[in-house]
């Protein structure tokens, strides 16, 4: 019996170790290989993340690379519901009928729901963003959700 239980305890203390957090915010990137400002602003990106506790932010790319001007419409068309699915499944469908098609672009949503909190484009140094970061977790922990705005995203309206 009592090797039960500290079989039990051993693999309740991994389960426990190895589970990774939920990630409280989400950096949407609007990005591609071709795009001079992404190639600024994604490295930034991973460095102001990094600083981070592992997991707690998550990026997600949504990557427009494959999309160049000799792409027929039908291929434009799939990459384009493939990348609207990949936004779906992270609450931000809005986000791609905003900025979809557009690159340079970053977005840090509350990942329980999608809120627009911040962005981040390429004049931002790496130390701005990870502060933006830090203030968007914040309200993702501990703002009702709706309500997490803080002075505006100060995100472009594109449209």
């Amino acid at each position: 019996m009592y090797r039960s239980f500290l079989g039990l305890l051993g693999f309740c203390l991994m389960a426990i170790c190895s589970a990774q957090a939920e990630p409280v915010v989400k950096v949407i990137n609007f990005t591609a290989d071709w795009c001079p400002n992404c190639q600024i602003l994604n490295p930034r990106l991973d460095e102001a993340i990094a600083a981070f506790e592992e997991g707690s932010i998550e990026r997600v790319d949504l990557d427009v690379t494959a999309i160049r001007r000799d792409t027929s419409l039908i291929e434009r068309g799939q990459i384009e519901t493939d990348l609207l699915r990949l936004a779906e499944q992270h609450h931000v469908a809005h986000l791609w009928n905003e900025y979809g098609g557009v690159t340079g672009i970053a977005v840090a949503v509350a990942a329980d729901n999608g809120e627009s909190l911040y962005c981040f484009m390429r004049p931002m140094t790496s130390e701005d963003i990870r502060k933006r970061l830090y203030l968007a977790k914040i309200l993702a922990e501990k703002a009702q959700p709706d309500t997490r705005k803080m002075n505006g995203t100060n995100c472009p309206v594109l449209k």
